[in-house]
């Protein structure tokens, strides 16, 4: 997924709707999660980029802080951007350091098929998500590059009976002409090491000005710090 830097926090005159906190927050509660103990891990990974193999080893503890054996550029960057995805949302956290602390109403009546529309007032990126079946289907945001939209296509439920995300599609749009720019197409695996779903696996195909590319991460042999 293409990288961006979240605007700070903005005030807001949304109020918040009781409703919509509730079932942001069952949302939040289905979500996989690594515990809350989780001291990272290590592993062994092959990168892929358009047929160009990289092996080597990552340690991962948190988003910003990974370590990887790859000197190839376009391997490490592709590695580090992804696991960093990864340990971000796959991280430790309470709901009021997630999006707990914004201001959340509901936008619609719930008819669209992905589910009933939910803002976050105050994150800065007007981010709104879709809702259904207790898990978010769609999220929304908006940032000075570009927006995008993150639409949920398959889940897996965890030895916790928590929800973990396989197949997703991200459609990148010009801020200004609302033109699409981008498209890619997720696929995870992951494999249970202790009480942590850790990635096994991440195949993007990116369709960019007429081109199609195909990256995927592998990773074996893992192991908790």
């Amino acid at each position: 997924m293409a990288t961006y830097t979240k605007d700070k926090d903005v005030e807001t005159v949304l109020e918040d709707d009781t409703e919509a906190r509730k079932a942001m927050q069952e949302v939040f509660n289905n979500t996989s999660r690594w515990p809350a103990n989780f001291g990272g891990f290590t592993a062994d990974v092959v990168a892929n980029i358009n047929g160009e193999e990289q092996k080597g080893t990552v340690t991962v503890k948190g988003p910003k802080d990974i370590e990887i054996s790859i000197e190839e550029e376009n391997a490490k960057g592709f590695l580090n951007e992804n696991l960093s995805s990864i340990a971000m949302h796959r991280g430790p956290r309470s709901f009021e350091e997630s999006d707990g602390k914004y201001k959340l109403v509901f936008g619609d009546d719930g008819t669209h098929p992905l589910g009933r529309k939910l803002v976050m007032g105050g994150d800065g990126m007007s981010s709104f998500y879709r809702i259904k079946d207790g898990r978010i289907q769609q999220i929304n945001r908006q940032t000075p590059r570009f927006s995008f939209s993150i639409n949920i296509e398959e889940s897996t439920k965890t030895q916790d009976d928590k929800f973990l995300t396989r197949k997703y599609s991200v459609f990148y749009f010009n801020p200004e002409t609302k033109g699409l720019k981008d498209v890619e197409s997720y696929t995870d695996e992951y494999t249970r090491v202790g009480e942590a779903d850790l990635p096994e696996s991440r195949r993007i195909i990116n369709c960019e000005e007429g081109a199609i590319s195909v990256s995927t991460m592998t990773l074996s042999n893992h192991k908790l710090l």
